[in-house]
């Protein structure tokens, strides 16, 4: 059996649906011959295996405070022939953390460039979305200065999973909930985590047009401009967009035609699955510059695009609501994709595909590592 040593936290949402599949597959791992070992915490015993899986979320506070730390377990992993799998598990495209690359055979993430060879450039705020909506609204986003990957280290670059790998139903918040989230640690031994998530059937009834409950607590000002811009197009068409309780942002969701889904910390945030989950049609910036797995985001058939400056977004609307058919069509097959992906045959898929990137290691040529998965 090859061991699989999983160096990972669950401290936070990009965490847990890191974590989830992993606990939910491990049954296909076992039966394709690997055994999968959490360590929720570094140690020595983190090296006790033949395979290293990495959340980079474990590392997140060291990249200011002690990078070198960083370096030095690597260093360590490598000099004890392990196989070395890091998965970036920040939320947008963009990258910080190229300075791994030397050290690891694979570098993974929920989303990446379709074009591979974008890494090759520099955006100015750090994420290619922000560097847009910086020069759309003028809002003086700051320089982010990080390393860029050689030609070479575009190779290793692969999609992992993106976040949908969870349950986004309000009962995630419940006291049963909470404590199985908590328990993961304690558990992960013997657990054998199913996904259960409960969805509203699109052609329910759905007496609300549009939903677009959003915050403006963001750390980018690029995107808090291009939400207020959001904002300012739903008011004018009579939609509110201030908070709501949990109970009620819930239960709008699930009487609502449309869901509205901008790009937030990444392009892929989660009120996106919580939309497609509800039974709404989901309306979002183009996808096209990214890759994605499960692949929740094809323009026209599991979710309407609408262009980065929002010149067609009313548009985009008007005729959702006019092509009732379309529209809950389009609610049906988002849900059929995250259906398919989180049922017992997608987390044999799941374990099929890791287990793929494993055998296959770094693409062979530049075609490949641009080439969609």
């Amino acid at each position: 059996m090859t061991k699989i040593n999983i160096l990972t936290n669950n401290s936070c949402p990009n965490s847990k649906a890191f974590n989830c599949p992993l606990l939910a597959s491990r049954t296909y791992f076992e039966d394709k011959g690997f055994e999968l070992d959490f360590h929720w915490k570094i140690s020595e015993k983190s090296y006790e295996c033949d395979l290293l899986f990495i959340n980079s979320n474990v590392f997140r506070t060291y990249w200011h405070a002690n990078k070198s730390y960083i370096f030095n377990f690597l260093e360590k992993a490598k000099a004890r022939k392990l196989k070395i799998l890091w998965f970036d598990t920040t939320d947008s495209t963009w990258c910080t953390q190229f300075e791994v690359m030397p050290y690891v055979d694979l570098f993974l993430k929920s989303q990446i460039f379709a074009d591979r060879t974008m890494y090759l450039k520099r955006f100015r705020s750090g994420r290619i979305f922000t560097d847009y909506f910086d020069g759309l609204y003028k809002t003086g986003e700051k320089d982010a200065e990080f390393p860029l990957p050689s030609q070479k280290d575009l190779a290793k670059i692969r999609v992992s999973w993106n976040t949908c790998f969870e349950n986004y139903t309000e009962s995630r918040f419940g006291l049963t909930a909470r404590i199985r989230q908590k328990a993961r640690p304690l558990l992960s031994s013997v657990l054998r985590e199913g996904l259960s998530i409960s969805f509203t059937a699109p052609d329910t009834r759905r007496d609300i047009k549009v939903s677009c409950r959003l915050g403006l607590s963001h750390s980018r000002p690029s995107v808090v401009a291009h939400r207020k811009a959001v904002m300012k197009i739903m008011e004018g068409m009579g939609v509110g967009t201030s908070k709501l309780t949990l109970p009620e942002y819930f239960s709008e969701l699930r009487s609502s035609q449309i869901g509205v889904g901008p790009f937030g910390v990444g392009e892929i945030t989660l009120r996106d699955f919580e939309i497609i989950i509800c039974g709404a049609a989901l309306l979002k910036p183009d996808m096209g510059h990214l890759e994605t797995w499960p692949n929740l985001f094809k323009p026209g058939k599991t979710f309407i695009s609408h262009k980065w400056d929002l010149s067609d977004m009313d548009e985009k609307i008007a005729f959702m609501l006019e092509n009732k058919d379309l529209r809950i069509h389009i609610a049906m097959e988002a849900q059929e994709e995250y259906k398919d992906a989180v049922s017992a045959e997608g987390l044999a898929n799941f374990a099929d595909r890791l287990t793929g990137y494993i055998a296959n290691g770094p693409a062979n040529s530049m075609a490949d590592a641009i080439s969609h998965y």
